[in-house]
């Protein structure tokens, strides 16, 4: 008889949701809309029922899964009793401040990025690339990478 060969689990293609680095107005759209539809205490049901739609949809719409059209996203907003210009205004809202956060994330990591550098290089023995003034062998003060300065 032959020799028993195992395969390993991670011999087969993985599958795995491919990430997005920016938030998508369908998310947000569906954080709006469960948002309100939670604050009312409605069932999903319910609401489904009133807009005209299935309770598959509307989930699937609060999950960011489907981006409803302008006619079913007017139904939605209409069985929660909000205006299809407030949703659009909640929307836009939110996705500026997100904006906001991203962009405030990525100076912070920039900045990180240029302390580490600046760190790593002083504990390489190199004198920090901002000191504008250094001493000489009598002690005197002397201009140092001053051009480092301006730029």
């Amino acid at each position: 008889m032959g020799d028993v060969v195992e395969f390993s689990r991670a011999a087969g293609p993985r599958r795995s949701k491919p990430r997005r680095s920016r938030t998508l107005w369908r998310d947000v759209l569906g954080e709006v809309l469960r948002g309100e539809r939670l604050e009312q205490q409605r069932i999903l049901t319910e609401v489904a029922a009133t807009a005209g739609v299935s309770p598959q949809y509307l989930s699937e719409i609060e999950r960011g899964r489907k981006e409803p059209s302008s006619e079913i996203l007017g139904s939605v907003a209409d069985a929660l009793g909000l205006d299809l210009f407030e949703v659009v205004h909640r929307v836009s809202e939110r996705l500026g401040a997100r904006l906001d956060d991203e962009r405030r994330e990525a100076e912070r990591r920039e900045r990180l990025e240029v302390e580490t550098s600046l760190a790593f290089r002083l504990d390489a023995g190199s004198r920090h690339p901002l000191a504008a003034f250094e001493s000489d062998a009598s002690g005197a003060r002397r201009p140092a990478d001053t051009f480092l300065l301006a730029a």
